[in-house]
């Protein structure tokens, strides 16, 4: 739903794309936002504080998701390098190094996202990005109040563990992979997913 906004006055327009043009329908409106109650954030807190709260939760929440998704779609494409790795009559070193890199992205993955075979026991070793981050944000259905001070430190240690991860899939993914598919192009294995065009 999106971040509740600090109380005031506001503007809707609303547009129709045909064909691929955005075009107005109508004036804009202005309106008024009201609080649905008269003291709504904790002390020392403001509305305003609120919002860049929980904007920069759901910024970090967004750039996880993005970057699950990119590990989901690299740890597929090292599917497809192992089985045809598999096949290949070169060296088997590099079947061992793509297995490396899938299982360190994994492990990488789990530290953004619960494993999800894991989860199906309840069986956690520590806290993910994700579950931190719904800590961070959560709050009651009519709720404008915090962050308390256990949600700030759920955002603190998100964020922290976050940028750790971004650091490690970085050389990963950078350097590591890079490196095993330019070793691949190099020992003539048949192209894979992520290769780009075979020159």
């Amino acid at each position: 739903a999106g971040v509740l906004v600090v109380p005031g006055t506001f503007t809707v327009e609303m547009h129709k794309r045909v064909d691929g043009v955005l075009e107005a329908v109508g004036d804009a409106r202005s309106f008024e936002v009201v609080s649905v109650r008269p003291d709504p954030v904790l002390p020392g807190t403001s509305q305003e504080q609120r919002v860049v709260f929980e904007s920069q939760v759901d910024e970090l929440r967004r750039a996880s998701l993005g970057t699950i998704a990119s590990i989901d779609e690299i740890v597929a494409e090292l599917d497809a390098v192992k089985v045809v790795l598999g096949r290949a009559t070169t060296s088997g070193s590099l079947y061992e190094i793509a297995n490396s890199i899938q299982q360190r992205l994994k492990a990488e993955r789990d530290r953004l996202a619960d494993n999800p075979d894991r989860a199906i026991y309840n069986d956690f070793d520590r806290m993910s990005v994700t579950a931190r981050l719904w800590h961070a944000r959560y709050a009651q259905a009519v709720g404008a109040h915090g962050p308390t001070p256990e949600q700030q430190e759920s955002m603190r240690i998100a964020k922290s563990v976050y940028e750790d991860t971004v650091a490690s899939l970085t050389e990963l993914v950078d350097d590591e992979y890079e490196a095993l598919k330019s070793a691949m192009d190099a020992a003539k294995v048949p192209w894979t997913p992520g290769r780009g065009i075979q020159r």
